[in-house]
């Protein structure tokens, strides 16, 4: 009865460990808000950036897996290139080795204080920001509390003859400086199955740690098993690319190669022995000696050499690889072949979590959606003139279609409403709804054109069609600049409100001269379309 009470103690540490790091994970994620939407412009301009932008996000919200998930959405949205999010994927690698280096240290005696700090802060906090935090610490607390448990009961466990014995079937002491390989590959197996299990290679390396700190594994055994638990992690990505296109497969293809690839370098490395103090032992565990405080190869400060071998690991394996980014590229694409997709992705469900993400998912919605609009009534007015093979049952499929991206995108942002989300975020989801109203509102006015502009057929002078292709010409340009504000382009939003004075000019003057009845028509419905354009542009600010 005594060893199951044991047990049950060590798996209510890990509940507790893992509960406190996904609360510090959701905390962190509060905080960081307008950090991670910035941190996608960095992700879009080259792998460097995309890796550094990766490790940045992932050390912010403190779950590889979550970003992971994030960039494979990213991915099936079109908002990254594929190298651009392997650039991420290496990065979060990097990034996520915070968290073991996190509960390697010794803070035992502020879980507690921490626990209520978060406790009252959370009782008493009301914005958005400021739960954040309280939460995080919070998480904090809970995640030393269970590390804590865990290391006690593991140091009782580990005088159990049944419980050594396991951990002895993968003990990867040397002899002579050389890992025996055998037990090498079965120790990255069990890391591998736990974190496939768990779901998270920071609770299993938390969990290692704790297994060495108490002394039940020594350090050649607890180094292989984070090697796995690398491995294992990338199960969360793939299970996000169920369905997804191919490019976001390819980026968990990806995922996976470059853990692998490391894992297999590394064991390599593992028969490069050196005699290092009058201690032969492999060189890349005399580098995570050489990095740490004590000497691990004799037992000292174990829980932080498991840490510096993961940080160790992945930054090797990110300087090593990252030069064949573009290789690893053209692998994975040429192994995952491209399928015809139908339907939209950019509204991605996985962003829902992170509300930050999903206002830029419904911001690119909006102007996707803003330029088949504008296209519609290019095509519209030239079908009308005889200009274009296109049948006004072809433009109202192609209306139809765009009111259901209407729709698309009103759900979505009631489903953003419905997470927990910051003042700004409340203040941009109707300011969106309104421009996907006035983006709706111009295809609506592509048939209105198309029956006013077949009046025209036979009674337009050279003058008056030149003025209706420049008219085309002006809004398909005050378009193009009015979808740059919408990303934030203060230059393009300048650039949009000067055409739109010039457009509003060019229409009043064409009104007031002309005597075309069926031409006023049609410079009626020209001003209506940039008068939506324009209420668009107002809005850019609030929402980009």
């Amino acid at each position: 009865m005594e060893k199951i009470n044991l047990a049950l103690t060590v798996i209510g540490g890990l509940a507790i460990f893992v509960y406190g790091m996904g609360l510090m994970s959701d905390g962190l994620k509060e905080i960081a808000g307008e950090k991670l939407k910035s941190a996608l412009g960095y992700m879009t301009r080259n792998r460097f950036f995309a890796i550094l932008a990766g490790a940045g996000v992932t050390a912010l919200i403190q779950s590889s897996s979550a970003t992971s998930v994030m960039t494979v959405g990213f991915v099936n949205a079109g908002l990254l290139s594929l190298q651009q999010a392997i650039g991420v994927i290496f990065g979060a690698n990097i990034g996520t080795t915070i968290t073991g280096q996190i509960v390697s240290f010794k803070l035992d005696d502020i879980a507690l204080p921490a626990v209520t700090a978060g406790v009252i802060g959370l009782m008493i906090a009301k914005r958005v920001f400021s739960r954040g935090i309280w939460r995080t610490v919070l998480g904090f607390g809970l995640l030393f509390f269970g590390m804590t448990i865990m290391s006690t009961e593991l140091k009782e466990l580990a005088a159990e003859p049944g419980f050594k014995k396991f951990f002895e079937l993968f003990d990867c002491s040397p002899t002579n400086g050389y890992m025996p390989i055998l037990s090498v590959l079965g120790a990255i197996t069990v890391g591998t199955l736990c974190t496939m299990l768990v779901q998270s290679s920071s609770a299993t390396i938390g969990i290692t740690i704790a297994l060495a700190n108490s002394g039940v594994i020594s350090i050649w055994s607890a180094i292989p098993i984070v090697l796995g638990d690398n491995i294992g992690t990338t199960i969360t990505a793939a299970f996000a690319a169920i369905g997804a296109n191919a490019n976001a497969r390819r980026t968990a293809l990806a995922h996976a190669m470059f853990n692998i690839i490391g894992t297999i370098l590394i064991t390599l490395s593992f028969f490069i022995v050196i005699n290092v103090g009058n201690t032969a032992a492999p060189a890349f565990l005399h580098a995570v000696n050489a990095l740490t405080e004590g000497n691990g190869l004799i037992g000292e400060n174990p829980g932080r050499h498991v840490a510096m071998a993961h940080t160790l690991f992945n930054v090797t394996n990110v300087i090593i690889l990252t030069a064949f980014i573009p290789l690893i590229a053209k692998f994975c694409t040429a192994i995952i072949k491209e399928k015809a997709t139908k339907g939209d992705s950019i509204l991605e469900p996985r962003f829902l979590a992170t509300p930050e993400i999903a206002c830029i998912a419904s911001v690119r919605a909006l102007s996707d959606m803003l330029r088949r609009a504008t296209t519609l009534t290019q095509v519209a007015v030239r079908s009308a003139l005889g200009e274009s093979e296109i049948t006004r049952d072809i433009l109202q499929e192609r209306e139809d279609s765009i009111d259901e991206r209407q729709n698309a995108i009103r759900d979505y942002l009631v489903g953003i409403s419905q997470h927990k989300i910051s003042s700004r975020i409340a203040t941009s989801l109707p300011e969106i709804m309104h421009c996907v109203n006035d983006a709706e509102r111009v295809s609506d006015l592509a048939m209105i054109l198309n029956t006013r502009a077949s009046l025209l057929n036979g009674k337009l002078n050279e003058t008056e069609h030149a003025f209706i292709y420049d008219m085309l010409s002006g809004i398909r340009s005050l378009s193009t600049n009015v979808r740059k504000a919408l990303r934030g382009d203060k230059e393009a939003k300048r650039k949009a409100s000067e055409k739109e004075n010039e457009l509003f000019e060019k229409l009043k003057s064409q009104a007031s001269n002309t005597t075309n009845l069926p031409l006023v028509g049609v410079v009626s419905s020209l001003r209506d379309v940039v008068r939506h354009l324009s209420n668009i542009t107002d809005r850019a600010d609030t929402i980009s």
